[in-house]
């Protein structure tokens, strides 16, 4: 079974349940939930797996109401990431400067290397039409009934994890690896700035740093975290 296959599996089984959930809620509260895809060409041909993780959407592809099918979901995603139609203007988005940052960076440390480079969110079910956050209903919702992001990064298998996720969203880190433990990289950068995770479940070079619309804080330990990463995240 491929990658898709294996995660679209695990949608389908889950979307029933959630679609239960979220028909009981308020319209403003969710948008559609962020299922994710791979190119599995590039993703065969890798030296180097790398998961990016944001917050959540803010609103997506949510204009014409809420989709009813898991696989038209991961078709918006394979659309915008996997064949990279973007939209106007995405690349003034804060997230997606740091996004390429990575990109960009990594490939630099690792010249002799392809790295394939995955985007995932920590919370697949942000709010409607462009608002930030997410719900306290639309969070129980997903916890209760679409709790995936652990079978996702079980089935890419990552050698990087990044979550620009920031120090309030620990607790949603948590909530998916339950061992997680959040460390200080070294004696000069505040945990909440930037943070080594280890898990059992999360490979060594793991690490949480402030989100990037955050941009003092971000731009600040940047470089350390890039650091780290290559350095395997030395304790």
């Amino acid at each position: 079974m491929s990658i898709n296959q294996k995660v679209q599996s695990l949608y389908r089984e889950n979307w029933a349940n959630l679609q239960r959930s979220l028909k009981q809620l308020d319209a403003c509260q969710y948008t559609n939930p962020f299922l994710i895809a791979f190119d599995e060409g590039l993703l065969n041909k890798s030296d180097l797996k790398v998961m990016i993780f944001g917050q959540e959407t803010k609103g997506w592809d949510d204009g014409f109401g809420i989709l009813d099918t898991p696989e038209s979901t991961v078709a918006m995603y394979d659309t915008f990431f996997c064949q990279k139609k973007f939209y106007s203007g995405y690349w003034k988005s804060s997230f997606w400067k740091a996004f390429r940052y990575f990109e960009k960076q990594l490939q630099k440390a690792h010249p002799d290397k392809s790295i394939y480079f995955s985007w995932n969110n920590i919370s697949k079910i942000g709010k409607s039409k462009g608002k930030t956050g997410v719900s306290k209903e639309a969070r129980a919702a997903e916890r209760q009934t679409f709790s995936v992001v652990f079978s996702e990064v079980q089935a890419f298998d990552p050698d990087i994890v990044i979550f620009l996720t920031g120090p309030n969203r620990d607790g949603d880190v948590k909530h998916h690896f339950k061992d997680a433990k959040f460390t200080s990289i070294n004696s000069k950068v505040d945990k909440r700035a930037l943070a080594k995770v280890s898990s059992e479940f999360l490979p060594m070079r793991t690490i949480r740093m402030y989100h990037p619309s955050y941009f003092a804080g971000f731009y600040r330990v940047r470089e350390s975290a890039l650091k780290a990463i290559v350095n395997d995240v030395a304790s």
